[in-house]
């Protein structure tokens, strides 16, 4: 749901993408994407803001859950690197990000 309205809403010059790292491997799949660099806790979106190419990342969790140690891990590394990191359990917590950050169009 949230990809829909980042397909529609999305601020003008804004980059947006949803790496594919969350999904069951086998053990020969697994350790052959570990060699390619795949890193454990990225977020599941990664957004890259105008003018400067500012990342933002977001964790996204079903409601009550919190991120995991290795996702807390990579959010605090973006924002060590500069970046902007945040996580939500609810679609309107993300979508409150997502404007805090200006990453979508506000109506209104």
């Amino acid at each position: 749901m949230l990809k829909q309205s980042l397909r529609l809403s999305i601020a003008p010059g804004w980059l947006w993408f949803h790496p594919a790292n969350g999904e069951f491997r086998d053990r020969v799949a697994g350790a052959r994407l570990k060699r390619m660099g795949v890193k454990p806790g990225v977020s599941d979106f990664i957004l890259i803001a105008p003018p400067n190419g500012c990342v933002h990342c977001l964790e996204l969790k079903r409601g009550g859950l919190k991120p995991t140690p290795e996702q807390l891990e990579f959010l605090h590394e973006v924002k060590a690197a500069g970046g902007h990191a945040n996580w939500a359990n609810s679609f309107d917590g993300a979508v409150q990000i997502l404007k805090t950050w200006g990453a979508v169009r506000v109506a209104g």
